[in-house]
């Protein structure tokens, strides 16, 4: 070789989705209480779900296929959509809701990736 590293690509599909973990956060923050809940941990949470809430949406979950995947689909991007997320001024309790929202939509997310993957979800 001539000093050069060969790039390799690596598609989305090829990437692995963290199953276990996503499973683990949409576990602990269905579990959450809001008066036991620091604003801190709603909105790192809440980082964290949407990031495997992205991750889940760009794998093949047969939305094309089926009007119920779709409408998750539509769900999880309308949640995504930074003009609807929470910010510092949002109160705590809206904040709190969001994340139980996005837990629920990853969870129907990590089951539909189960069934086309044949992967362990919750």
């Amino acid at each position: 070789m001539s000093g050069s590293r060969e790039k390799i690509a690596i598609s989305v599909d090829d990437m692995p989705i963290d199953v276990d973990g996503a499973g683990d956060t949409v576990d602990s923050v269905l579990g959450m209480r809001l008066d036991a809940s620091r604003r801190q941990d709603i909105d790192s949470r809440t980082g964290v779900l949407i990031g495997f809430m992205s991750e889940l949406l760009t794998a093949d979950l047969g939305a094309n296929d089926d009007d119920e995947v779709m409408a998750l689909y539509r769900a999880c991007y309308h949640l995504l959509d930074l003009k609807r997320r929470p910010t510092q001024e949002t109160p705590v309790y809206e904040s709190f809701q969001f994340m139980r929202d996005c837990a629920i939509r990853a969870r129907a997310l990590l089951a539909l990736y189960e069934v086309k993957n044949g992967a362990k979800a919750p």
